[in-house]
């Protein structure tokens, strides 16, 4: 053990004497903070989304366009059943989907609240996450123009523990 922090005592000195690996041991730290402060970018845009809507209502339209209108959904279409969403997020050419339950609008109406189901593909689990808070962000933006209570479900796909690489 001796030996050890003599050579650990001798590697010190040697650094703090040298004047360049200082620069470089309390340097590089903090350029690199800098860079990745602005590289990083954890926005999410262009997100490619498709919607199933049985219903075809009103208010369903309405909450579609108020998604749509955002600049970081695209709108690829409508899908008819739930199978495509499966096969397009399992061939990767959509990132998430919009599905209204059967007769949203007559359900708002009636018993005064109605579902929407997102589907999100989790293989990155923060871009997951992230598309999923758009959304329900967006669709509770629509909740106080009504007295009616949509409730959203977020299903994330393709990796149920959001455990990232």
């Amino acid at each position: 053990m001796k030996q050890f922090l003599s050579f650990v005592h001798k590697e010190f000195y040697h650094i703090l004497r040298d004047g360049r690996t200082m620069l470089i041991l309390l340097g590089m730290p903090v350029v690199q903070i800098l860079l990745f402060g602005f590289a990083i970018n954890m926005e999410v845009q262009h997100i490619r989304t498709v919607v199933f809507d049985p219903a075809q209502d009103a208010a369903t339209r309405d909450i579609t366009e108020r998604l749509m209108a955002n600049p970081y959904f695209h709108m690829q279409g409508y899908v008819y059943s739930p199978d495509e969403i499966n096969k397009l997020l399992q061939r990767g050419e959509t990132d998430v989907a919009i599905v209204y339950e059967q007769n949203f609008n007559e359900n708002l109406v009636h018993s005064k609240k109605a579902q929407l189901q997102i589907i999100a593909d989790a293989s990155n689990p923060n871009t997951g996450t992230i598309v999923a808070n758009y959304v329900t962000a967006i669709v509770s933006e629509y909740r106080p123009h009504i007295p009616y209570r949509i409730e959203v479900e977020n299903k994330l796909l393709y990796n149920p523990e959001m455990k990232s690489a």
